[in-house]
């Protein structure tokens, strides 16, 4: 067989290819690999490739690439699904297959469809879940379809202003996670110790994790554990939708605040921990709020008191004024009464008075001064005085 050119078997090959697939789109699945974006040119090199499922082998790899006019694919893609463009996603894309004598076979994608990569999120995010329910149901446990943890039904401290800070060190969610709890307009005083380690990317959850070790260990009486982290993509954010951070936070002793920066999905974090809100800034706020009703309810007790013991007192003055009253008012009657016996008695007294006995033709018989009331007591021939009413008889006993 004769040889031919390599120009003339490249030729041939583009012409077989473009029988079979010219002006034709197939959707294919396949990860991405060796990403080379250049955003300011608007165009983006690549590589798919497809790996068994059970390991890491590859089966196959193509070169691939985004056009400029395609190339706002990637921004539609990262919208809908808060995931960044980057290597190692598995995606569902639609590609034409081309040809070139000179650079060989290539994919062009055209669009990439967003509801696959969520699917495949939300399915593996699932499979986490259903995993800690049936491996731990002391921890995570399901109550009218809702996810139930140990760490929710955790008493929450009246105030919580002793806190274990994890974050990344220096990063946004650390710097505003702290602006905002310090600058709270109410002057409240918190204590924060950091525990600061990688919060995102390969290995965050087992950085978390050993944070969470750290604390317990501490024997520090915490209120509360506040896990913050800035912005980022949704491949960031995979490190809170692992089995080994949502066993630790969902069976952890210390109520957990989580504010992990992200305002589209709700993490496996953020649903078995104790509390979640969307972003580090709202975490402060949360605390900032939480011990302002403390002290509006301390306010609000104690406008009651000042009420309760000013209607106490006024209750009370009223009551002494009508017990003074009616002391007054018995008192009265009982002088009045006194008065009267007095008077009644006075008049007795009188009437029994000797002289006034006397003056009624009654007298009186002595002897040696002492009045004699039996006829008895007195001797013949003994000397005694009478007195009557003008004046003292005396006279010897017969």
């Amino acid at each position: 067989m004769s040889p031919i050119r390599l120009s003339d078997l490249a030729f041939t090959l583009e012409a077989v290819l473009d029988e079979a697939f010219g002006q034709k789109a197939v959707w294919v699945i396949a990860e991405t690999s060796d990403i080379k974006n250049y955003p300011d040119r608007g165009y983006c090199f690549l590589t798919l490739v497809e790996r068994e499922s059970a390991g890491r082998e590859t089966l196959a790899k193509l070169d691939a690439c985004i056009w400029r006019r395609n190339y706002h694919t990637i921004k539609d893609f990262e919208q809908a699904t808060g995931v960044a463009f980057a290597r190692n996603i598995q995606l569902l894309m639609l590609v034409s297959v081309s040809f070139s004598p000179v650079y060989g076979l290539r994919l062009e994608i055209l669009k990439i469809d967003p509801s696959y990569t969520l699917g495949n999120l939300e399915r593996e995010r699932q499979a986490v879940l259903d995993a800690l329910v049936l491996d731990h149901p002391d921890l995570v446990w399901l109550e009218a379809g809702q996810y139930i943890t140990a760490n929710q039904l955790l008493p929450r401290p009246a105030v919580m202003q002793r806190l274990a800070l994890i974050s990344a060190p220096g990063s946004d969610g650390w710097r505003d996670f702290r602006h905002e709890l310090t600058q709270n307009p109410f002057g409240y005083d918190f204590v924060v110790d950091e525990y600061l380690c990688q919060v995102q990317g390969k290995g965050a959850e087992k950085a978390i994790c050993a944070q969470l070790e750290r604390i317990q260990a501490s024997n520090v009486a915490y209120d509360s554990v506040v896990i913050v982290r800035g912005g980022g993509s949704q491949l960031d954010f995979g490190s809170f939708d692992t089995y080994v951070l949502g066993q630790a936070v969902a069976g952890f002793d210390i109520p957990i605040l989580a504010g992990i920066g992200h305002e589209r999905n709700v993490s496996i974090t953020d649903l078995l921990c104790h509390e979640s809100v969307k972003t580090p800034t709202k975490a402060a706020a949360f605390l900032v709020e939480h011990n302002r009703q403390f002290e509006e309810s301390c306010l609000l007790l104690r406008d009651r008191l000042s009420v309760v013991a000013r209607e106490t007192l006024q209750t009370t003055r009223e009551q002494l004024d009508a017990e003074t009253e009616r002391l007054r008012f018995v008192m009265h009657n009982y002088f009045r009464d006194r008065h009267t016996d007095l008077t009644e008695k006075a008049v007795t007294i009188r009437h029994l008075d000797p002289a006034n006995v006397l003056r009624r033709g009654y007298a009186l018989v002595l002897r040696n001064g002492r009045i004699l009331t039996q006829s008895a007591d007195i001797k013949s021939g003994e000397t005694l005085d009478i007195q009557l009413k003008d004046g003292t008889v005396t006279v010897i006993s017969a």
